[in-house]
């Protein structure tokens, strides 16, 4: 597999921004509302695929007899074993399609310095990764991206138009235009669980863990009786442990993206209004946090040099330095599957801190696709997209590796994990998460396991809400915001980790560096923005 060089890049300045949501790679069970399953989707282009390991010759009724070779680019870790992974999904677009992929990894780690330096080089990429939390606001609005239009929908992607529910293009839209194929699965909010060694939990006495004031105590447990570990090895700006211990706790629903990113509100059983949208760094919910995560820093929870640490928590949880991971739901439950293999003696535990909150499901655009406006292939481009997101032999090579290696398929909604499986990330590999698709997903083990159960507490009681559509156009109040972001990324990693001496007081500078930046403008254009949207919702 041809890997693409991107050194030449890190001589150009690199710049980074404040990201309060994350990584949004948890979504709803059940097949999207609207949707149709993809066995029914799928005849659209059935008859494309030629029996015997023939090449097709069209798709969709479009000439494919010309081969092609497409380059594309996803945001994550790079599996050990990616080539075989690539070389056994090849096998396959060869067939259906007469193409192959040329797969590359930005790390997560570089993804921020990296993004926008390797669209703005120049180079020939036919398929980026991109999400409300990696720049698809930004990148679109400059132009880096090709504009899906419903022509080319109905014409190169004719399973995507049968099977997509329709409110995911209407959540992609800029100014009334889209950019990006979105997922097939709306994003959940707040299904924030906590993974932690169970070995620990027994060894302290502990029951069930299903309160923060309970992880406190495991924390408590963990940093003063054992050695080398950390209760968390929290690093960089512990995004993570604030949406689990600061959003969900506090039934917080973000609004937006992008530069819409700072609004919310507090769901109290019923739709917002303009008047409960709240600048979330100026809440008493979200002064209190900030004093619970001084509390811990100061009992040694983490390290004093978080901020800029340069391992993951995920890596650290997974190396046996740290005694819990904050994350989104799949990678949690990816994180278990590998301790689980390599020691099982950990007794891995998923557990929920934050019992009867309210889900929220959001956008479809937390996990994405866009053609780059540079491809040269774009009509084959959206093609792939369409059968690696419909096609159940494609999505389950992306989705979970090798049959009989990484996974043993125990039927056609269920797997248990294979031998290989700590050498990909089955069921949150990163070449998937813009491709997830209900329909065609499958369950690990069986019903009923702890960990089933745990996912269905936190994704299967998931609500709609009335903001999941709206999207901020910042275009009036860019260099507030650039000014604004400046702030929060000077002063956000150091109160969400409890590295300040004066958390009010550095909360107050915050809020005074903010307002000075141009808050209250930003502010009012975005009420202005959100009341004009919720008028159109009842037109």
């Amino acid at each position: 597999m041809k890997k693409k060089v991107l050194g030449v890049l890190l001589g150009i300045m690199m710049f980074s921004t404040c990201i309060f949501t994350a990584c949004g790679k948890d979504t709803a069970a059940g097949t999207p509302e609207g949707s149709r399953p993809a066995s029914e989707s799928a005849g659209a282009a059935g008859e494309n695929t030629q029996a015997g390991g023939e090449t097709a010759q069209e798709y969709g009724g479009n000439d494919i007899s010309e081969h092609k070779e497409l380059v594309m680019y996803v945001i994550g870790d790079e599996p050990v074993i990616a080539d075989e992974v690539e070389a056994a999904l090849n096998e396959k677009l060869e067939e259906k399609l007469n193409c192959t992929l040329d797969i590359s990894y930005i790390a997560l780690s570089d993804y921020s310095q990296k993004y926008s330096l390797l669209l703005a080089s120049g180079e020939n990429i036919d398929i980026i990764y991109t999400s409300t939390w990696a720049f698809y606001y930004e990148e679109a609005t400059k132009g880096a991206f090709m504009e899906i239009t419903d022509d080319l929908l109905g014409k190169y992607m004719p399973q995507t138009t049968q099977g997509q529910d329709s409110m995911a293009f209407e959540q992609a839209k800029i100014n009334g235009k889209c950019y990006m194929i979105p997922k097939n699965s709306p994003y959940v909010n707040n299904a924030m669980p906590v993974l932690i060694r169970g070995d620990l939990r027994e060894k302290y006495g502990m029951d069930k863990i299903d309160s923060v004031e309970k992880l406190e105590e495991y924390f408590t447990a963990v940093a003063e009786k054992e050695e080398g570990i950390y209760p968390y090895a929290a690093a960089g700006d512990a995004v993570e442990m604030s949406m689990n211990l600061f959003q969900s706790r506090n039934n917080l629903v973000p609004m937006s993206v992008g530069s819409g990113k700072y609004f919310g509100y507090f769901y109290k059983g019923e739709n917002p209004t303009a008047d409960d949208v709240v600048w979330q760094y100026g809440t008493d919910e979200y002064l209190e946090y900030c004093k619970l995560v001084k509390s811990w820093a100061d009992k040694g929870f983490w390290s004093k040099n978080a901020v800029s640490n340069t391992t993951s928590p995920l890596d650290a949880f997974q190396n046996g330095t740290s005694a819990a991971l904050f994350w989104n739901l799949d990678t949690c439950e990816s994180a278990k599957n590998v301790v689980d293999s390599e020691h099982p003696e950990w007794k891995a535990e998923l557990v929920n801190v934050t019992p009867g909150v309210v889900h929220v499901k959001g956008v479809y655009t937390g996990d994405g696709f866009a053609i780059p406006a540079v491809s040269e292939n774009t009509e084959r481009a959206l093609m792939v997209l369409d059968v690696l997101k419909f096609d159940k032999e494609c999505y389950d090579i992306c989705r979970y590796g090798i049959e009989g290696s990484t996974y043993n398929a125990t039927s056609d909604t269920t797997y248990t994990l294979g031998a290989d499986q700590a050498n990909y990330a089955v069921g949150n590999a990163p070449v998937s998460w813009g491709l997830k698709n209900d329909a065609l997903e499958r369950i690990l083990g069986e019903a009923g396991t702890t960990q089933s159960a745990i996912r269905q507490e936190l994704m299967g009681d998931a609500i709609s809400e009335v903001t999941s559509g709206f999207i901020f156009d910042d275009s009036s109040v860019k260099s507030e915001l650039a000014a604004m972001n400046e702030a929060c990324s000077q002063y956000v990693p150091l109160l969400e980790l409890g590295l300040v001496e004066d958390v009010e007081g550095t909360l107050a500078e915050l809020n005074s560096k903010c307002e000075t930046a141009g808050l209250e403008k930003i502010r009012e254009e975005f009420i202005a923005q959100f009341t004009a949207y919720l008028e159109g919702l009842e037109k």
